[in-house]
């Protein structure tokens, strides 16, 4: 479980842009392309969306964990993505 204020306080830690609606969606940008997305709902108390959030968001159980317990902020998600293709490699990090 994960409750809404934990993963409002992750997708604020990684900067992500909201748009409110039904749900509270959220979208990361990496030079100007949508690269993720996620929905929080409205509703209140803990969340059964925990193992969708984490999916959404490309991140193992142990990330997500880390980012609730702040040690896994924006700098290591894009680092991650990286890894994983999501967001193409600067010649820098090659």
């Amino acid at each position: 479980m994960i409750t809404k204020q934990e993963a409002v306080k992750v997708v604020t830690k990684f900067g992500m842009q909201e748009r409110k609606g039904k749900h509270l969606f959220y979208k990361l940008a990496w030079r100007g392309r949508t690269v993720l997305t996620t929905a929080i709902p409205k509703g209140k108390g803990p969340l059964n969306c925990r193992d969708k959030f984490r999916n959404q968001l490309e991140l193992s159980e142990s990330q997500l964990d880390d980012a609730v317990a702040c040690p896994f902020k924006r700098e290591h998600l894009i680092s991650h993505l990286k890894s994983k293709g999501i967001i193409p490699k600067d010649e820098e990090d090659a």
